[in-house]
């Protein structure tokens, strides 16, 4: 039915109503209430309530005063992507949707537009109030939500912490235990013949290795790999709400409606909340015994702290300009965040990653032929009786093939697959799209990565080839470690490789990922043959903040015969 036909109807409809003289009170209000919606339904016909027209837009047909809204509610995380996809294709990489309570929102899918907004005038857009307060119960007022210098204050506090030492010392101690504690796993399943989920897993896996390198906690997730995850059944929990959040302005009331929902919400953020305030607790009480030592007078008990200076000691001992500390409410806030960041990005990037090389046979042997070049195969080691090193250097330099695994898996499965950023002041794009004050100017990298203007024709598929180039010289050496038959690594534009964010913003933990997922692949490629389930679906995104697999990721994991590694001793095996 036209617009037409609805005015022409309610005319009619007003006559009769008029014509009448016994009418009620409440036949009065509700008619007067229909009016009211039908004069809405007039002035926003085909956008959100509130937004004005921008017929220089295009974008997909909306409903009335509800815009988007409707769509945006039944779409799941894969399919919300693939849309996306879709209708950059359609309106030629810009689009607009409007969604009521959340003003318009311009998607754009392209690298000027992504570095315009990022860089150049990094300081006209932020992460806006509205998105403060739909997520300040989870986040907090930590790094993700902050603006301005709020922001300034949690990076310029934490950038101290990521340094190449801590990258030297993680890329031989905890980065390469983990690693070999998940083999130890990896036995236990292929004694019983049972498949792992890898998924599952790697979470476990970088929950360990963040909580005890940044906050000294101890989650045990490897260790008790027979029990589910408190800690990370309730961060997954909170990451959903939080992708529910973005496309649902309305969710504090819908939430009511769904059984369960605002408990589930309160008991995840129990849990976090439990786990936090006991890191924080220890660690005071630490530093109050410390400094109780140093004032002892007969000098016992005093000894060289041992323990590393982590992200927590670096926020707790932290003295603001007019002398005061964080309290347990801010520190709990740099916990949640952290965490996050720390724990799913990699766990979710080793699992996209693991997917493409166990699934094509030619980049796993690719793989395996690059890493036995450069660390000695298990032959070489086994003969030599030297313990294989993974050093930072050779980590980040030294394996270009891996790497470009690494970085083709973030192309096309970024750990944030959506962000935006609200306007503060009136812009115009380098396309020549004008943003008005209040607008969110939203893009996907997920969409960019499969953008054949930006990466050309084969954009969609899976190809490490890509970030490779050429040298001739692979068979020379540097420092005495053998080149990599892959040539070298290619450098991308941040904007273009958008995986890690760009501008003021870029991630501080990308180096950490990158040396985690780097010396976790090498070990596990090296001493296990891996198999994927047969007859399972092709993995999906499950909706999320961040790019979860929507099922288990299940794969035999069987060791090699010539693997240096000891096998897990079966008498600690776990009940299966």
């Amino acid at each position: 039915m036209s617009l037409l036909h609805i005015v022409s109807f309610a005319k009619q409809g007003l006559a009769r109503y008029l014509s009448r003289v016994d009418t009620t009170l409440l036949e009065n209000l509700m008619f007067g209430l229909l009016l009211f919606v039908l004069f809405l339904v007039i002035k926003y016909p085909n956008r959100a309530i509130g937004c004005r027209s921008r017929p220089d837009l295009k974008g997909p047909r909306e409903w009335p005063v509800l815009g988007y809204l409707p769509i945006a509610m039944c779409e799941s995380g894969q399919q919300s992507l693939d849309n996306l996809l879709k209708m950059f294709e359609k309106y030629d990489n810009v689009f607009t949707i409007t969604i009521p309570g959340f003003t318009r929102v311009v998607f754009v899918n392209s690298v000027e537009a992504v570095e315009h907004v990022y860089k150049t005038k990094f300081s006209s857009y932020e992460k806006g109030e509205m998105v403060r307060n739909n997520l300040r119960d989870i986040f907090g007022d930590g790094i993700f939500l902050a603006d301005h210098e709020s922001w300034r204050f949690h990076r310029k506090t934490a950038v101290n912490i990521f340094t190449t030492r801590l990258y030297r010392q993680l890329s031989q101690g905890a980065f390469k235990d983990s690693a070999v504690q998940l083999c130890g796993i990896f036995d236990r399943f292929s004694a019983r013949g049972k498949p792992v989920d890898l998924q599952q897993f790697f979470l476990r896996l970088t929950m360990d290795v963040f909580g005890h390198m940044t906050f000294g906690v101890d989650f045990k997730a490897l260790s008790a790999c027979e029990e589910r995850s408190e800690f990370g059944d309730a961060f997954d929990y909170l990451t959903s709400s939080i992708d529910n959040r973005s496309s649902n302005p309305f969710w504090r009331w819908t939430d009511q409606f769904v059984p369960g929902r605002t408990q589930d919400l309160k008991n995840a953020l129990g849990t976090i909340n439990r786990y936090a305030y006991s890191a924080i607790g220890a660690r005071r009480n630490e530093i109050s015994a410390k400094a109780a030592r140093a004032e002892d007078e007969t000098g016992q008990d005093q000894q060289q702290e041992s323990r590393p200076h982590d992200l927590l000691d670096q926020f707790i001992t932290h003295v603001r300009d007019d002398g005061s500390m964080l309290t347990d409410l801010e520190l709990r806030d740099v916990f949640v965040n952290f965490m996050i960041a720390g724990r799913d990005t990699t766990a979710l990037t080793l699992s996209w990653m693991f997917y493409h090389v166990i699934a094509d046979n030619r980049i796993l042997k690719n793989a395996l032929r690059e890493i036995d070049a450069v660390l000695g195969s298990n032959a070489e080691v086994a003969a030599s009786g030297v313990e294989r090193k993974y050093l930072y250097e050779t980590m980040m330099n030294e394996l270009p093939y891996m790497k470009a695994i690494f970085h083709e898996t973030l192309r096309l499965y970024p750990q944030v697959p959506k962000n935006g950023k609200f306007a503060m002041e009136d812009d115009v794009l380098p396309d020549g799209t004008v943003i008005d004050k209040g607008d969110m100017v939203s893009h996907s990298d997920y969409c960019m990565g499969r953008n054949r203007a930006i990466w050309g024709e084969d954009a969609e598929v899976f190809s490490p080839e890509r970030w490779l180039i050429d040298v001739k010289d692979t068979r020379d050496s540097v420092n005495g470690i053998p080149k990599s038959p892959f040539g070298k690594i290619k450098v991308e534009s941040p904007h273009k490789f958008h995986s890690f964010n760009s501008g003021p913003r870029l991630c501080l933990g990308q180096t950490f990922a990158t040396v985690e997922a780097m010396v976790t692949s090498c070990i596990i490629i090296q001493n296990y043959d891996l198999k994927l389930v047969p007859n399972r679906p092709k993995p999906e995104v499950r909706p999320s903040v961040v790019s979860p697999m929507l099922r288990p990721l299940l794969v035999y994991a069987t060791k090699k015969s010539d693997s240096p590694l000891p096998t897990a001793p079966h008498s600690n095996a776990v009940a299966l």
